[in-house]
C-alpha cells in the first residue's frame, strides 16, 4: 500500500471504539455566588494576559485576594496557560499554590495544564503525582500529556508503559500522544516496540495527515534503527511537508556521512518553494565544506545576507567551509570581513566565535590594521578578553612579524589556557625567537598547566628553522621527559 513493510499492530491492546472527538471538559464550577465587585478586577486580569503582561497579571491577582476576590476557575486557566507559553514555571507555580488554596473544586482542564507546568519545567515526578491523583477524571489530553512528558524527559519505558496504559484504559490516541510515544522509541532498545505503533499509525491515518508524526517516525529509524532507507521511505510518503521536515532529513543525511544527499535534499526543498532556515543552512554549508563546493557556499553566503538571517552560526560554519579553499582564500577572506561589516552596520551583536573567525581571516590577509578595527568592536561588546578572541588577536600580529603587539595581546588575557600558550609559542617559533619561545616554555610549567605536543612541535619547528642543533636537542629531551612519542628530527 505504501511501499513500506508495515509491523502489524495486533499486539498492542487496541481500543474497541474510536472516539469521533476528543473528551469534552467538564467546566469549572464554584459553589460560593459570584462577587460583583471582582468582575473589573477580573477583566484587567485577563486583558493582562491578552497583551502578554504576565507579572502584572500576578499582580493584580495578589491586590484580589487582599479585597477578599476569588478568581473562577477560567481565570486560573488562563494564568497556567500563559505562564506555560511564556516558560515562567515559577509563577507558574506560585499560581499553583493560590489555586491549592482557593479550595475550588479543581477539574480535568486545570488538571491538565498542571501536568503540562511541570512536565515542561523537568518535574516530571510531579506530573505524574498530579496524573495519579485525577482518577476518572482523566482524559485523552490527561494521557497524552503524561505520555509526552515521559518522553520529553528522556524516561522512554514509562512513557511507553503509559501509551499502553490508555490503550487498554479504551482511550485512542491523538497525534500528540503517538509522536511522543514515538520519540521514546527512537533508541535501539525500543526500536521493535516502535515499528508496532508504526502500524497502529499507518491504520490510524495518521501517518499521512500529521508533520509530527511523520517527523517521529523519521527520527526513530534513522537514529534508533540506523535505518536512513527507511526513514527516507517515511520522507517521501509524507504528503504534507514543512521546512522543519525537510531540515531533519538534511541533519540525518549529514549525521550518517551524507554530504552530497544533503546537498541534494537541499536543493530540492528550495525547488519546492520551502524557505530554509538557519539550522538548514548550517547544515547545508557544513556539507558544502565538506564536499568543496566554493560556488554554492558563496551562493548561500549571499542569501544569508539577503534575508537578514541571524548570522552568528552561518558565520563560523562559512569560515570552515572557506578555510578549506586557499588558493581562494584571499577573495573569500575579504568577503567574510565584509560580512563582518554588515553585520556590524545591521546593529547585529556578533559573538566571540565570529570574532575569533574574522580575525582569522585578516590574519591569513596579512592585515593587522583590519583586524584593529575588528578587535575594537570586540572591546565595545566586552569579548576582547575572552580566549578565542585573544588567541586569533596574536596569530593576526605574529602572522604580520608583530611581535611585540601579539605579546601585549598575550598579556591582556585574563585567563591563560593551553591554548593561548601555544599560540605565544609558537608565534614566537614562526618568526625565528627560539629563545623567547623556550621562555614560555618554562612559564607553562611553572603554570602547572603542562605542555602539549603541538608546544614541543613548534618548540622543534622553530629550532629547525634557525639551524638550532644544541636547542633542539634540549627539546627533545623534554619531549622523552614528558612521556610522548616522537618520530626522530633532522635539523
Amino acid at each position: 500500500m505504501l511501499g513500506l513493510s508495515v509491523p502489524s499492530a495486533s499486539k498492542l491492546p487496541l481500543p474497541s471504539i474510536k472516539p469521533s472527538n476528543r473528551s469534552r471538559q467538564n467546566l469549572p464550577s464554584s459553589s460560593s455566588p459570584p462577587n460583583p465587585n471582582s468582575e473589573p478586577l477580573n477583566h484587567r486580569l485577563i486583558h493582562q494576559l491578552n497583551v502578554g503582561h504576565l507579572h502584572k497579571a500576578i499582580s493584580t491577582l495578589d491586590l484580589m485576594a487582599q479585597k477578599g476576590i476569588h478568581p473562577d476557575l477560567t481565570t486560573y486557566s488562563l494564568l497556567l496557560k500563559s505562564c506555560i507559553r511564556s516558560r515562567n514555571f515559577q509563577l507558574g507555580k506560585l499560581v499553583h499554590t493560590r489555586l491549592t488554596h482557593s479550595q475550588l473544586h479543581l477539574n480535568s482542564l486545570i488538571l491538565n495544564s498542571l501536568i503540562s507546568l511541570y512536565s515542561k519545567s523537568g518535574d516530571w515526578a510531579k506530573a505524574k503525582s498530579i496524573f495519579d491523583n485525577m482518577g476518572d477524571m482523566r482524559d485523552l489530553v490527561s494521557w497524552s500529556a503524561m505520555v509526552s512528558c515521559f518522553a520529553n524527559n528522556d524516561l522512554e519505558y514509562e512513557a511507553i508503559v503509559t501509551f499502553l496504559d490508555m490503550l487498554e484504559n479504551g482511550l485512542y490516541p491523538n497525534e500528540y500522544c503517538f509522536a511522543a510515544v514515538i520519540r521514546a522509541c527512537s533508541n535501539a532498545e525500543n526500536i521493535s516496540i516502535g515499528q508496532m505503533i508504526f502500524g497502529f499509525v499507518v491504520k490510524s491515518g495518521y501517518f499521512g495527515s500529521d508533520v509530527c508524526v511523520g517527523c517521529a517516525l523519521i527520527d526513530m529509524f534513522a537514529k534508533g534503527g540506523g535505518d536512513l532507507d527507511l526513514a527516507y521511505k517515511v520522507f517521501e510518503k509524507m504528503p504534507e511537508k514543512n521546512a522543519v521536515t525537510w531540515t531533519l532529513m538534511i541533519t540525518r543525511f549529514m549525521q550518517f556521512g551524507y554530504a552530497r544527499e544533503a546537498v541534494d535534499m537541499f536543493l530540492d526543498m528550495v525547488l519546492s518553494e520551502y524557505v530554509p532556515d538557519r539550522f538548514t543552512l548550517s547544515g547545508v554549508i557544513s556539507a558544502c565544506a565538506e564536499l568543496e563546493l566554493l560556488v554554492l557556499g558563496k551562493q548561500l553566503h549571499s542569501w544569508v545576507i539577503r534575508t537578514g538571517m541571524d548570522l552568528d552560526i552561518i558565520m563560523s560554519c562559512l569560515g570552515q567551509q572557506l578555510s578549506q579553499d586557499m588558493c581562494k582564500v584571499e577573495g573569500v577572506m575579504r568577503k567574510l570581513f565584509k560580512l563582518f561589516c554588515e553585520m556590524i552596520k545591521g546593529h547585529v551583536s556578533p559573538n566571540h566565535f565570529t570574532f575569533s573567525s574574522v580575525l582569522k581571516a585578516c590574519a591569513n590577509l596579512s592585515d593587522p590594521r583590519m583586524g584593529e578595527q575588528v578587535y575594537t568592536h570586540a572591546v565595545k561588546l566586552g569579548l576582547a578578553s575572552v580566549n578565542c578572541v585573544g588567541n586569533s588577536l596574536i596569530s593576526m600580529y605574529a602572522r604580520s612579524g608583530m611581535m611585540e603587539d601579539a605579546h601585549k595581546a598575550f598579556d591582556m588575557l585574563f585567563e591563560k589556557n593551553l591554548i593561548s600558550y601555544n599560540t605565544i609559542v609558537d608565534a614566537y617559533a614562526k618568526n625565528l625567537n627560539s629563545e623567547k619561545a623556550f621562555e614560555f616554555l618554562h612559564e607553562i610549567e611553572d603554570t602547572g598547566i603542562g605542555a602539549s605536543a603541538f608546544t614541543f612541535a613548534s618548540l622543534l619547528s622553530g629550532a629547525a628553522s634557525i639551524g638550532a642543533v644544541g636547542k633542539g636537542e634540549q627539546i627533545h629531551a623534554r619531549v622523552l621527559k614528558s612521556g610522548f612519542e616522537v618520530k626522530p628530527m633532522h635539523l
